[in-house]
């Protein structure tokens, strides 16, 4: 079963003995690799340079070893050889990660690149009876070239170099169409080959996880251990997944319409908005680039350098002489998502449409809307061909992501005004002026048509703010190669900007794992939603060494959102106070800190429970950091307690009935996105609260009860 080992490895293990004591989990490690088929590669191997650089080059950390697995078995060893040697674990597939989460300094390396089978196979499993059998380390390129558009669709990575694990366990949007249509690409999985923490393999279904070695055990899901949950949407926190079953459409993916439109004023953004998500039969995205020499194709290169400019700064005087506008037109993507779509979307009847709802096109022609379109087509798939040529460590990241907005509002100035990227700045090219290569902003309106039967019965553990169906999304990415360039903190003052209108206009906006922004320290609350404190129970069960950690997995730490992220702000202890309030453990507590929006003082009960503890650490803004806490040692008589409403011996409000009768009312609480400092009816006939809540403040699921009516607040 085994094969033998890569040339020179014994010669290499032999080296490793002798080096210094710091390298023998190295050594032990090497040792243990020796019982797999895949190639080990350290430093001064041919590949290890290349094999190391990931597609963010901001990524820098450098693996002890890297292990390109060829068979699950390889992929089991691996985990127990880092596991045994205490080495950290890094995995990657497409190596796509924004916040460096597939590459640690130090590691033992899985590039699981080696794994890359597709096969499209019939099966009953699937409401289509089509699936395909896709390997963790295929890119969505190969996926594409093997089970073709032209005859099949399915959710995918619009970057045809974005591998397949990384983002379906990531949960999988595709804004161009095929989310509206199929849902999240994780909602199309039917089934995974998984690698455990301890080496285990298993068959994971909606229904049971099935050990196949090394040997055989049903493990039957429930709240508490439902892997099927936890790895469509966390699951980089939770497993090696190594191959998944994934529904395939017998029907083309059907290409946009790509128009140009004025989008110049409040009402302009909203009549696009209600084209977008007031017909079931389109997806529309507002798509802007911003670039001069990004795109070396010949056949693009020379119209974003010398043509694409002077063309909109035109367009831009057309519309102030004869349209009313003073900005830079955008283009839209209309994707026809009807049951009747074939290959293409007819572009005048997408015209016709969006002029019906209100949206002002540039070109009133259906001459002009039609070659505009053909124009469009053309930069668009050269640029896609051109994407997947693209080199690993070649450009630096930057980006933000805003989901489930009920309008502009949040970044509607910024969408105007910013002198970079606002469609009225001055100079059209000032990003790529200030340092960014290449910037793309786009503005995603839901307007879901389907659910797979098998999500609808098994959700994903991404936040998909099923109750805010006519939502919308926002990302800005930026690609730049001067490591000295401005362009990451243009894209963090922008992000600030948003960040703090949002909190106010629009709470219970969500966050997507895939395009992290690394802003804000709820951030675990904006990824997963109530599925938060289920993820923490399963990960206790199937993860409890927490092997499977990275920046910003479930039960990594630090996990404030910005300390682990390129380019984020970096975190910083306040003060502490100077009579020295430690925890049990012997930690100095750290005053004042902030938690769920409540600033303490003193140590509180803020969460419900029934010792006072305080935070350890703060981020620069005095926030706590989640995971950095402990239980106040109060008999040292150094520490104080708050008394109020979080309390035990003071709370005056609690339950009189429900799950939980008899027990102190938790405030603020976290419940569907939103934070209540009340009791809140919330769906219900009587107002009620929560009696426990999780490390992040989110109501635990059945602890509850109806409020005291004449002694608790109500909202």
């Amino acid at each position: 079963m085994f094969g033998l080992l890569p040339a020179g490895f014994l010669s290499l293990l032999l080296f490793c003995f002798l080096i210094t004591s710091s390298s023998g989990t190295v050594s032990q490690a090497l040792q243990d690799l020796q019982s797999q088929t895949g190639d080990v590669i350290v430093k001064g191997d041919p590949d290890f340079e290349t094999r190391k650089l990931i597609m963010n080059a901001a990524c820098t950390d450098e693996p002890a070893i890297i292990v390109v697995p060829k068979t699950d078995l390889d992929v089991s060893v691996a985990l127990k050889a880092a596991k045994n040697s205490g080495l950290p674990l890094s995995v990657r597939s497409g190596g796509h990660s924004y916040t460096c989460n597939s590459i640690k300094e130090g590691s033992l390396h899985i590039d699981m690149r080696g794994m890359n089978t597709v096969q499209i196979v019939q099966d009953s499993d699937s409401p289509t009876g089509l699936v395909a059998m896709l390997d963790a380390g295929a890119t969505w390129g190969s996926v594409l070239r093997s089970i073709p558009p032209t005859s099949y669709s399915y959710p995918h990575g619009q970057c045809r170099s974005v591998g397949v694990a990384g983002y379906l366990l990531g949960g999988g949007v595709n804004w161009l169409g095929t989310y509206n249509k199929y849902g999240y690409g994780a909602e199309n999985i039917l089934a995974m080959r998984a690698v455990l923490s301890d080496g285990r393999i298993a068959d994971v279904t909606p229904e049971k996880t099935e050990i196949i070695f090394p040997s055989q055990q049903t493990i039957t899901h429930t709240t508490d251990n439902n892997l099927f949950f936890a790895l469509r949407g966390a699951g980089s926190s939770f497993g090696v997944v190594t191959q998944f079953k994934y529904i395939i459409h017998d029907t083309p993916e059907t290409l946009p319409a790509i128009l140009l439109a004025w989008a110049d004023s409040t009402s302009d953004l909203e009549a696009i908005k209600a084209a977008a998500q007031e017909s079931p039969d389109y997806s529309i995205t507002i798509s802007e680039e911003f670039t001069r020499d990004f795109w070396q194709n010949p056949q693009v290169a020379l119209i974003y350098k010398f043509l694409f400019p002077p063309i909109m700064t035109v367009l831009r005087r057309i519309g102030n002489k004869f349209h009313g506008t003073d900005s830079f037109p955008v283009f839209l993507t209309v994707t026809d998502i009807s049951t009747q779509a074939t290959r293409t979307t007819n572009v005048i009847r997408a015209a016709d449409y969006v002029k019906s709802k209100g949206v002002r096109l540039v070109m009133r022609n259906n001459f002009m809307i039609t070659l505009f379109h053909i124009f469009a087509e053309v930069l668009y798939e050269a640029n896609i061909v051109e994407q997947e040529q693209w080199q690993p460590g070649q450009y630096q990241l930057a980006s933000l992501n805003f989901g489930s907005l009920d309008s502009h509002q949040a970044f509607e100035d910024v969408f105007f005004n910013d002198p970079n990227f606002g469609n009225k700045r001055s100079d059209f090219l000032k990003s790529v002026n200030d340092g960014c290569d290449y910037c793309f902003w786009m503005i995603h309106y839901r307007n879901r048509q389907y659910q797979t039967p098998v999500s609808a019965l098994n959700p994903i553990s991404t936040e998909r703010s099923e109750d805010k169906p006519n939502s919308l999304d926002t990302n800005l990415v930026c690609m730049f190669s001067d490591a000295n360039s401005e362009c990451s903190t243009i894209v963090n003052d922008i992000k600030d900007k948003i960040e703090a209108k949002a909190a106010v206009i629009d709470p219970t906006y969500t966050k997507y794992v895939n395009f992290p922004s690394c802003s804000n320290p709820n951030w675990a609350d904006k990824y997963w939603g109530n599925g938060v404190s289920a993820l923490q129970t399963i990960k206790s069960e199937w993860d409890p060494d927490n092997l499977f950690n990275h920046c910003q997995s479930i039960g990594s730490s630090p996990v404030s959102g910005q300390d682990c992220c390129p380019f984020a702000d970096p975190i910083t202890q306040t003060t502490t106070s100077l009579n020295s309030c430690q925890t049990t453990t012997g930690q100095t507590c750290v005053f004042p800190f902030t938690h769920q929006g409540v600033t303490h003082t003193s140590c509180t009960f803020q969460g419900g429970y029934s010792t006072a503890w305080c935070s350890t650490q703060t981020d620069s803004s005095g926030v706590h950091i989640i995971g950095n806490y402990g239980d106040c040692d109060m008999a040292a008589g150094l520490c104080t307690q708050e008394s109020g409403p979080n309390s035990p011996s003071t709370t005056a409000c609690k339950t009189v009935s429900g799950a939980k009768p008899n027990l102190p009312c938790v405030f603020p609480f976290r419940y569907n996105g939103r934070v209540y400092n009340s009791c809140v009816s919330a769906g219900f006939d009587d107002p009620w609260c929560s009696t426990l809540t999780n490390m992040f403040g989110v109501h635990v699921n059945g602890n509850w009860g109806n409020c005291d009516k004449s002694a608790c607040p109500l909202s």
